[in-house]
């Protein structure tokens, strides 16, 4: 059931964060995580309860649930946020581990084309050389300034399609969109191309590609 959001006066859109503290939700400096507008948390966390349980899911209009604890309360509280703290202190320690491992397998690796999801944001610039599946084959074009550049987009023009000089594009974690260099990489290499493409095999904005077509197009 949706939940009545305030009514929207001047005074509640310029509250600041910690105006409600210890009264509601709302604009309460312990509220975290949750829909927000204005500032204000329409549905929240209280970060002053356990992980789990009473406090989660609360509303920007709910009174103050910690003025109800009592010492009890409170105690079990701090032992489930310290039980927190050696449970991140474990992961920290196993994610500095798995670095260290990952360190060493970098180490060994040779250069070849990042996986889509890997691509800086920064990975394509102005006057690349790119290749761009499209119409079932691997066309030669150049990357040039448009749409959210440097932000999750790639503009071009392609050689072969005049009319993409509208600045034609596409996202830049795409399989769909490779450098002249990693063109050519998969040209000699095929297999790793095919490889590669199984390691890209997922659902694009909702859809899956048809990658069987990209390494066919590649080797003809």
């Amino acid at each position: 059931m949706e939940h009545k959001e305030p009514e929207w006066t001047a005074e509640n859109i310029n509250r600041k964060k910690g105006d409600t503290t210890f009264e509601i939700c709302g604009w309460c400096e312990h509220a975290s995580c949750g829909s927000c507008k204005y500032r204000c948390y329409l549905s929240t966390t209280c970060s002053l309860t356990k992980a789990y349980g009473i406090g989660h899911d609360v509303f920007w209009d709910t009174p103050c649930i910690v003025k109800n604890f009592g010492k009890s309360d409170f105690v079990s509280i701090i032992k489930s946020k310290e039980y927190e703290i050696k449970d991140n202190e474990s992961q920290i320690a196993d994610l500095k581990q798995e670095i260290q491992t990952i360190k060493s397998l970098s180490k060994k690796a040779k250069r070849t084309p990042p996986l889509p999801e890997s691509r800086p944001h920064d990975y394509y610039n102005i006057d690349d050389v790119l290749y761009i599946f499209y119409e079932d084959k691997w066309n030669k074009g150049i990357y040039v300034s448009g749409y959210r550049h440097h932000d999750g987009c790639v503009s071009y023009v392609l050689e072969d399609y005049p009319e993409s000089k509208g600045s034609w594009g596409c996202g830049y974690a795409v399989p769909c969109v490779l450098k002249e260099w990693e063109y050519r990489y998969f040209r000699t290499s095929p297999d790793k191309f095919k490889i590669w493409l199984g390691l890209c095999d997922k659902e694009y904005n909702g859809k899956k590609l048809d990658l069987h077509l990209y390494h066919q197009a590649i080797t003809t």
